[in-house]
C-alpha cells in the first residue's frame, strides 16, 4: 500500500492485550492502564480476518505487542493463525523477556523466529526500580531461553533515561559474549513519566559509546527498521545502534500503522488519530469494508509527528509502542 505522500507502508504492530506483568516507568503508571472488557478486544480469528485482507493490500510483515503480549492466552496459537496466512513474509514479537522460559520453546515450535526483549537495565536494583514488578534474573533467564531456543536475531531495546539507566557499558560488555543486537532508544514524553528531561539524544548516545569502546560499523540488517547505523566491537558476536524517535526521526520513511487491541488502527504513534474496524468485523467480517478502511488510513495517516502535541490519546503501554 502508498499512502497519500507516497510512502510504502508495508508493516503492522499489533497490540494484542493491554495487561502487563510490569508496570515500567517510561511506559505505564504504577496503577496500570483501566483495563479493556473481555469483549473490547479483538479475537484472534479477528486480528487474523483483518491480517489476511491487509496482506492482500501489500502488509508483509507484523510485529506482535502488547502490553505484554505473553499474558494473552492463547498467543502461540495466534502465531500459527498469523503464519497460515499466505504473503506474510515477517513475523516477530516484543516481549519483556520474563515469560520466555515458558514459551520460547513453543513460539519457536509455531515458527517464529524474531524476537525482541525490552531490558532497560542490567543492574538488578535499576531494573527492578524501573520495571516496578520486574526481577533481572528472570528476564534474563528469558534471554538466554530466546538465544538457546535459536531465536535470531535476538534484540535488546533499551529505552535510555537521564541519570537513570544512562550507563551503557554493561550493554557493551553483553555483546562482547552473546549475539545480540542492542538497540538504545530515545526516551519519547509519550511516556507516563512525561518530562523531557530523561531524553538522552542519539547525539549524546553515539558520543557515549564511542567514549566507551573503539567501535567499528557493523551490517545494517535488511529492512526499513528504525535504527539507521550499526556497530559493534571488532570481534564482538554482538552489535550496538541507536533509535532517535525524537531528535532524527524517520517521519519521512514511516512504514507502519499500529492496530491496538481494541480494534482501533492507530496512524502514527504520537498522533491520537484512530480508525475503528471493529465495525467491519462484527457480526461478520466484511472483507470489502476493511479495505475501505486500509484505504482511509493512507489518505488519513499523518506526514510527521507533532511538534508539540501531548494529547496522545492513549498510555505507552496500551498502544504497543
Amino acid at each position: 500500500m502508498q499512502d497519500r505522500l507516497g510512502r510504502t507502508i508495508d508493516y503492522v504492530r499489533i497490540s494484542v492485550t493491554d495487561r502487563c506483568n510490569l508496570r515500567c516507568r517510561y511506559c505505564m503508571p504504577e496503577e496500570g492502564v483501566p483495563m479493556l472488557q473481555h469483549e473490547d478486544i479483538l479475537r484472534f480469528e479477528e486480528i487474523t480476518a483483518f491480517m489476511r485482507v491487509a496482506v492482500g493490500q501489500g502488509i508483509v510483515k507484523v510485529r506482535l505487542t502488547g502490553g505484554e503480549p505473553l499474558n494473552r492466552p492463547g498467543i502461540v496459537n495466534l502465531v500459527r493463525m498469523l503464519l497460515d496466512i499466505p504473503g506474510l513474509k515477517d513475523l516477530s514479537l516484543t516481549t519483556n523477556g520474563t515469560l520466555l522460559p515458558q514459551f520460547a520453546p513453543h513460539l519457536k515450535a509455531a515458527g517464529l523466529k524474531r524476537i525482541n526483549i525490552g531490558l532497560p537495565s542490567l543492574d538488578p536494583a535499576t531494573y527492578a526500580y524501573l520495571t516496578r514488578l520486574g526481577s533481572l534474573d528472570q528476564a534474563l533467564a528469558g534471554l538466554k531461553a530466546a538465544i538457546d531456543t535459536g531465536f535470531s536475531p535476538v534484540k535488546l531495546n533499551v529505552v535510555v533515561l537521564r541519570g537513570v539507566n544512562d550507563d551503557l557499558a554493561p550493554y557493551l560488555d553483553l555483546t562482547r559474549r552473546l549475539p545480540v543486537e542492542v538497540r538504545f532508544i530515545e526516551y519519547m514524553t509519550i511516556g507516563p513519566l512525561g518530562e523531557d528531561h530523561y531524553l538522552v539524544p542519539a547525539a549524546e548516545l553515539r558520543r557515549k559509546l564511542e567514549a566507551l569502546a573503539a567501535l567499528e560499523p557493523a551490517e545494517k540488517p535488511q529492512g526499513n527498521g528504525p535504527a539507521q547505523q550499526y556497530f559493534r566491537i571488532p570481534g564482538a558476536p554482538g552489535t550496538v545502534a541507536i533509535i532517535a524517535p525524537m531528535t532524527e526521526h524517520f517521519c519521512p520513511t514511516c512504514n507502519r500503522l499500529r492496530l491496538v487491541a481494541d480494534g482501533h488502527l492507530r496512524l502514527c504513534l504520537f498522533g491520537a488519530d484512530e480508525i475503528d474496524i471493529k465495525p467491519a468485523l462484527r457480526p461478520t467480517v466484511d472483507e470489502e469494508a476493511l479495505r475501505r478502511l486500509l484505504e482511509q488510513a493512507m489518505q488519513q495517516k499523518p506526514e510527521c509527528m507533532p511538534d508539540t502535541a501531548r494529547d496522545y490519546g492513549r498510555a505507552m503501554g496500551s498502544i504497543g509502542g
